[in-house]
C-alpha cells in the first residue's frame, strides 16, 4: 500500500468508530452478564478475546490502516479507566502500540499477523482488572456495593495480586482462539478484501 492509501480519512475514522462501538458494547455486555458469578467473572478476559475476534478481524480488513487499532485501543482503555485507575488506558495503549505495529509488520493484508495482532490486543479484555492491582479495596468494597458481601468475600478470595499473570494469560489464549476463529468465519471477505 502506498502512502496515499494509508492515510486515514473522514470515512475511515467514521468506520473505525462504529467497530469501537460495537466492540465496547460486546466487551461490556459481556462482563455484565458474567459478573454475576465471582468465578465467572474472572474468566471474562477469556470469554470476551474469544468473541471480540470475528469483530477484531472485520475492522482491520474494513480499515487496513495504520492507526485504527490505536484507536480502537484508545477507546477501550478511557473506557475501561472510567473508574479511576490509570493503568487500564496505559495498558490498553501500550497494548495496542504492540497490536498496531504487528498488524503493520504483515502489510496490513496477512492473515497470520492479523491473528498474531490481535492475540496481543486481546489484552485489553482484562484492562479493568488492574484495580486488583492498584485499587483492590476500592474494587471490593463497589464489588460490595453492587452485589453484597458474600460476592465481594468470594472476590476477594479468588484475587490474589499475582491473579492478574493468569488473566493476562487467559486473555492471550482466548486471543489466540478468536483470531483463529474470526480468520476463518471471515475467510470470504478477507479474500475480497486481499488479506492472505
Amino acid at each position: 500500500m502506498n502512502s496515499k492509501t494509508m492515510k486515514l480519512k473522514t470515512k475511515d475514522l467514521i468506520v473505525a468508530g462504529a467497530f469501537a462501538a460495537l466492540y465496547v458494547v460486546v466487551l461490556f455486555s459481556v462482563v455484565s452478564v458474567m459478573g454475576f458469578v465471582p468465578i465467572l467473572y474472572l474468566i471474562a478476559p477469556f470469554v470476551n478475546s474469544v468473541i471480540l475476534g470475528s469483530i477484531y478481524m472485520m475492522y482491520v480488513s474494513k480499515v487496513p490502516k495504520f492507526g485504527v487499532i490505536l484507536i480502537l485501543s484508545a477507546v477501550v482503555g478511557l473506557l475501561t479507566s472510567s473508574g479511576g485507575v490509570w493503568m487500564a488506558l496505559i495498558w490498553c495503549l501500550a497494548v495496542g502500540i504492540a497490536a498496531e505495529f504487528i498488524a503493520r509488520a504483515g502489510g496490513y493484508c496477512s492473515k497470520n499477523f492479523y491473528i498474531a495482532s490481535y492475540t496481543v490486543f486481546a489484552c485489553t479484555s482484562m484492562a479493568p482488572f488492574w484495580m486488583l492491582v492498584f485499587a483492590k479495596p476500592a474494587f471490593i468494597e463497589s464489588c460490595e456495593a453492587y452485589y453484597g458481601a458474600d460476592y465481594a468475600a468470594a472476590i476477594d478470595k479468588f484475587t490474589p495480586e499475582w491473579i492478574i499473570l493468569i488473566l493476562i494469560a487467559i486473555a492471550l489464549i482466548g486471543g489466540l482462539i478468536g483470531g483463529i476463529v474470526g480468520s476463518k468465519l471471515l475467510k470470504k471477505h478477507f479474500k475480497k478484501a486481499g488479506v492472505v
